[in-house]
């Protein structure tokens, strides 16, 4: 009996992975032998359908979930920060639907509401005693920016920067005055108090510390349990994704002038920095630390698998895009040529994948 099931889940597995095969989401440009093969899932943001998707490192579709009707009205920011995690014990999804709240789902279609939060975009984890960790990405000044809650939905940790950082100024003292005046007339930054730190990562730490990345701080944070600073990062603009590594940490910065463009820095645990992929690929969202030193880099149409040396093992693009429409690398400003896809024309068409298996 124990091998009919089996016999009958791999026709069912099989026939599901023939059934997706016909729709290619991206366009494999690097591919060594010796790249990840898991596959990717992401919440979709690029074709305008309502799902999450799975997809090979050849580029093809081989799982979906469409969201039910009641999850259909939910997505109407949703190419503000949409997170999601895999969860290998239980091969289910864990997924934030920005300014709405989070949700989990299985391989079956089951799923169910976990957090409702008007204010949650961007990054979610579940941490080890089965709490919930995650981004409050928009909030105002003076708001909580972080939130740990129990499975029950009770408030159990939260964070703020306005006690501890309440002069954003000081962060932007090697701007020009020019530079930061484009920074608000193009929408970046804000006044009054409005979106002011833009928390869009958080990591709880193995030794009960918690990172906290700051985007319009241009920095992100090691705090305590208490919230209390350890150490502060700084001068990474627009900061995104950064992660404690084996030798120190990386993250995306989104740092644009003359000479020197987008890039991910490595910063060691001396706090020296080098800077990979400069110029190539433009607003890095999503970062996955792989073994052997090595990362997922997701950019707005491109899925990238480098060490930190910069070696490119895996990458491919979506289709909808031309190979190189993130980057222009003889022009003194990167611009972006896509305009495609759902949310090609805002922020950019992906913001984070995961792997999965």
């Amino acid at each position: 009996m124990i091998f009919i099931f089996k016999l009958i889940i791999s026709f069912i597995f099989i026939y599901s992975s023939n059934a997706f095969s016909s729709e290619k989401i991206f366009d494999v440009v690097i591919n060594e032998p010796s790249s990840d093969k898991r596959a990717i899932a992401f919440v979709d943001t690029v074709t305008g359908k309502n799902r999450i998707l799975e997809v090979n490192m050849k580029g093809k579709v081989i799982w979906e979930w469409n969201f039910p009707n009641k999850l259909v009205s939910k997505v109407k920011q949703i190419c503000n920060g949409a997170d999601i995690n895999y969860l290998k014990s239980t091969d289910e999804f864990l997924f934030i639907l920005p300014k709405e709240g989070a949700f989990i789902v299985g391989r079956d279609g089951k799923h169910r509401s976990l957090i409702k939060d008007n204010n949650i975009t961007h990054d979610i984890d579940i941490l080890p005693n089965g709490n919930f960790l995650y981004a409050r990405g928009f909030v105002n000044k003076g708001e909580d920016e972080v939130r740990e809650v129990s499975p029950s939905g009770e408030i159990v940790w939260k964070w703020s920067h306005a006690k501890y950082f309440p002069n954003r100024e000081k962060f932007y003292e090697k701007y020009t005055k020019k530079a930061k005046n484009k920074l608000y007339r193009r929408g970046w930054l804000k006044n009054d108090g409005v979106d002011w730190a833009h928390v869009n990562g958080v990591d709880r730490l193995d030794n009960g510390d918690t990172l906290i990345s700051l985007r319009n701080f241009n920095m992100f944070v090691i705090v305590d349990s208490k919230g209390k600073p350890k150490k502060v990062f700084k001068d990474i603009h627009f900061v995104h994704e950064p992660h404690k590594t084996k030798f120190g940490y990386i993250a995306s910065d989104r740092f644009k002038t003359r000479k020197i463009l987008h890039s991910i820095v490595l910063i060691s645990n001396k706090d020296r920095r080098k800077y990979l992929l400069t110029g190539k690929f433009k607003t890095v969202r999503g970062i996955e630390t792989l073994k052997d030193n090595r990362f997922s880099i997701t950019s707005v149409g491109n899925i990238i698998e480098i060490d930190k040396n910069a070696k490119i093992f895996h990458r491919m693009h979506l289709t909808i895009d031309t190979e190189d429409s993130e980057r222009d690398l003889t022009a003194q400003e990167m611009r972006n040529k896509s305009t495609k896809g759902r949310c090609g024309k805002g922020p950019g068409n992906l913001y984070k994948v995961v792997k999965t298996k």
